[in-house]
């Protein structure tokens, strides 16, 4: 192994000696390339829940508990309403199971809402008038509603209490709720980029304290008031030091905790890492011993072919949270509402049956997007030289659009805006490639769109169909100013370890499976492989991608290069050999576990 790709500083073997003999070298390296002090090497390979930072240190949450408990003692009409995305369903479902037992045993009613795929974002006319003709007394908002200050406004007028449950980019002025966010200046929570599923969770186990802290202060007087008690009184850490199952019981929520902060890209750092540690464990105890709860989850994950045995973070990213999209993005976000909130088996099987139908025609509806965004550069081809790649195309298909931007990402290494007609406008995608900030982009051109919103690495905007040509100028004309400080990526100079073909083993990959989950924040460890001779080529799919073995590696362990065969092909036809640059990961398929070398550069 090359040592000079280390980082600066002793020698790792130094080190390893004489401070963490438990750690091999790429371990080791591993740790030193995440820019993170020894301090924090423990909290980051721990699973301890309890390291966790407490829901009270949340803005607005006492606020929250009050007007939640009085709706419920007052048996009064609860309103939820999530984003249609996979972070907003998995966190309204979350609140509305905790709450559908509350109601049937208290009384009041519960109703749960997610936008439609007609829907702008947030609260847009069509979602403001579902709720005024609903006329909840307590309305929830899930994954929006942060930046809605007139409409949230216009809602209390009318007597409607609003909660927010969001994480996005705090306006210059807060409407009149109780906003449950993280990014507020005034919050006291130490992780600022947490997702709404993770904010439900910690809702509820907010509630749970609140639940012991009144049965503490419960008198025999038949005037006790829950509703008069200062919640602020509540000693979160006595609790749960007290009452072991609440947290236990919190292990319960963290399948859908976890799936929302992988999907809606989250830092596996810091809390969150240990969210999801957890939640790969609370997925492996659905599909094998099963939960009452989650009946239909159980379904889907079975017939996605998911393992009680073992589940990782790509399969949360690339198994569970693309179906659960599906819904959304095909316009049919009820039925993974109904699956997750089912209590019927027959439902279940029914209802899990259907996402993967959705999700196979959204593949389908991507790929034909993917072929024609192909025939447009095909005719336009100086479109794949600007700094920003740009596509619209009046017969691309809606509902997809983040994906293909994604994929024209990795295919092109720049940011890319992807827009298709929707519903008599467009909609479009926005996609980083390295550090770029894309809200940052978003709000340069913010006069133009209709609505946007999203993170740093991946937004959403609605615009007029005619003002598209108009936007792509502008997008083009700002992008030397959005990339101004932006540091350029070499693949090259990314890899912790260089490894001779030989050192490719299945040994390697299990000394880097103790940094699971991977994802953003924590990416799969980029390997370099010097000099590696290729041979048993096989062309998968439509040709566009291609398998192959590296003769001095385990024989267990096959390369592959995704959507780029032909270039693969073309340089290998004039070279013995070729530098590779990949990752290890895991393929689970028809009941057989491979390990694959996923190759993102080659020369």
């Amino acid at each position: 192994m090359d040592k000079n790709n280390y980082a600066h500083g002793p020698s790792v073997s130094e080190l390893i000696k004489s401070k963490r003999k438990d750690l091999t070298d790429i371990q080791y390296n591993y740790l030193l390339n995440l820019n993170l002090d020894e301090s924090q090497w423990d909290e980051f390979l721990s699973s301890e829940f309890s390291r966790t930072h407490s829901p009270f240190l949340l803005p607005d949450i006492y606020g929250a508990i009050q007007e939640i408990n009085k709706a419920l003692i007052e048996k009064k009409h609860i309103l939820l309403y999530g984003d249609r995305d996979t972070d907003g369903v998995s966190s309204t479902c979350l609140l509305a199971i905790y709450f559908r037992q509350k109601v049937n045993e208290l009384g009041g009613k519960l109703t749960v809402k997610t936008s439609s795929a007609n829907d702008d974002y947030g609260l847009c006319d069509t979602v403001m008038k579902t709720i005024t003709s609903l006329n909840p007394d307590l309305l929830i908002t899930l994954d929006f509603g942060t930046s809605n200050y007139d409409e949230i406004n216009l809602l209390a007028d009318k007597g409607i209490t609003v909660i927010v449950l969001d994480h996005h980019e705090i306006p210059q002025k807060i409407p009149n709720c109780k906003l449950v966010n993280p990014k507020r200046a005034d919050s006291e929570y130490p992780e600022k980029r947490i997702c709404t599923s993770v904010l439900s969770m910690k809702l509820i186990l907010a509630l749970k304290c609140a639940e012991v802290f009144v049965e503490e202060k419960r008198t025999d007087s038949l005037f006790f008031d829950p509703n008069s008690l200062n919640y602020s009184e509540i000693d979160y850490q006595k609790i749960i030091g007290n009452h072991s199952q609440i947290l236990s019981s919190t292990l319960d929520l963290l399948d859908l905790s976890s799936v929302g902060t992988i999907t809606d890209m989250m830092p596996l750092l810091g809390e969150n890492r240990i969210i999801v540690k957890n939640g790969m464990k609370t997925f492996q105890r659905v599909i094998g011993v099963g939960h009452p709860e989650r009946i239909g989850l159980r379904a889907l994950l079975t017939k996605s072919g998911m393992r009680s045995e073992k589940v990782l973070s790509k399969d949360l990213g690339w198994t569970v949270g693309p179906i659960l999209n599906a819904a959304g993005r095909m316009g049919k976000t009820e039925t993974a509402l109904s699956l997750l909130l089912t209590q019927k088996p027959s439902e279940a099987e029914k209802h899990s049956e259907d996402l993967i139908s959705l999700n196979k025609e959204r593949k389908e509806r991507t790929k034909r997007n993917i072929f024609r965004t192909d025939k447009y550069f095909e005719r336009i081809p100086d479109r794949t030289t600007n700094k920003i790649i740009f596509c619209y195309e009046p017969d691309m298909e809606p509902g997809v659009s983040g994906i293909v931007a994604s994929k024209l990402v990795e295919r092109y290494k720049r940011p890319v805006v992807f827009l298709t007609p929707d519903h008599g406008k467009a909609r479009g995608s926005v996609r980083s490639y390295g550090k770029e900030n894309v809200i940052d982009l978003l709000n340069m051109v913010s006069e133009m769109l209709e609505h946007f919103g999203g993170h740093p690495e991946a937004g959403g905007f609605s615009i007029k169909i005619e003002n598209i040509p108009e936007l792509e100028k502008r997008l083009i004309s700002v992008a030397d100013n959005w990339l101004l400080n932006v540091p350029e990526i070499d693949i090259s100079k990314k890899s912790i370890f260089s490894l001779s073909p030989e050192q490719l083993t299945e040994r390697l990959y299990n000394e880097l499976t103790i940094f699971e989950p991977f994802g953003q924040g924590n990416p799969l460890p980029l390997l370099s492989v010097k000099g590696a001779e290729i041979n048993s080529l096989r062309f998968l799919g439509d040709g566009t991608h291609v398998r192959f073995s590296i003769p001095k590696a385990s024989a267990k362990i096959k390369g592959i290069v995704w959507n780029d065969a032909s270039s693969f092909n073309q340089i290998l036809s004039m070279k013995s050999s070729l530098d590779l640059w990949g990752v290890l990961e895991e393929n689970y398929f028809n009941g057989v576990t491979t390990i694959q070398f996923v190759v993102n550069k080659f020369a």
